[in-house]
């Protein structure tokens, strides 16, 4: 592995809680979705929250997973996090039933087809910071997104930040997936199994 990608990867890893630093109150944030969703800095983001340094974001993803279900997409966390979800799986139907329940419209569905996901999130909204999960760096410095090369790419490639959180159990995948580490603002560790 070069010294120059090697030392890069050391400056910029850091603990979650230093590499949410980029999200602020009022701010556009996009995940990785499906295993792409990045658990660590979710969990992360969510203490940031709960100790009221975050509030007033919208939230960008199309198929959120179980690590989003426990933090930001919790029902009590809905004053804090808009969700702006391109696809209703379980977690946003219970939402948007609990809140039709107690009359408050808690989720924003974005009708949009995925195909068109990646110009959503590039060409018509601002994205303030993309946080995903990708392989562990290559000697040449680059990162895969491994399953989930779908709008990540160009999230990552259009948000003013872009975190990363490494996982060794994330497939590498080959073609046009990959992402260097001079793109990345932050990154963090954490290899905990991925979700089947």
């Amino acid at each position: 592995m070069s010294a120059g990608y090697q030392a890069e990867y050391k400056a910029k890893l850091c603990a979650p809680a230093e590499a949410v630093r980029f999200a602020r109150s009022g701010s556009n944030i996009s995940m990785g979705m499906a295993l792409g969703e990045p658990p660590a800095l979710l969990a992360a983001l969510n203490e940031k929250i709960e100790a009221g340094n975050l509030t007033d974001i919208r939230l960008w993803y199309f198929h959120s997973m179980p690590a989003a279900a426990q933090t930001l997409l919790r029902y009590d966390m809905m004053d804090h996090v808009h969700p702006h979800c391109m696809f209703m799986g379980p977690t946003e139907r219970a939402l948007a039933e609990r809140g039709e329940k107690e009359g408050r419209k808690v989720l924003n569905f974005v009708p949009v087809a995925f195909s068109d996901a990646p110009r959503l999130l590039s060409q018509h909204l601002q994205l303030d910071t993309f946080i995903t999960t990708v392989s562990p760096m290559d000697k040449h410095g680059y990162f895969s997104f491994g399953t989930n090369n779908d709008y990540a790419s160009t999230a990552a490639r259009s948000a003013r930040h872009t975190v990363v959180e490494v996982n060794k159990h994330m497939p590498r995948v080959f073609g046009d997936s990959m992402i260097h580490v001079s793109e990345i603002d932050a990154i963090i560790e954490n290899h905990e199994p991925l979700f089947e």
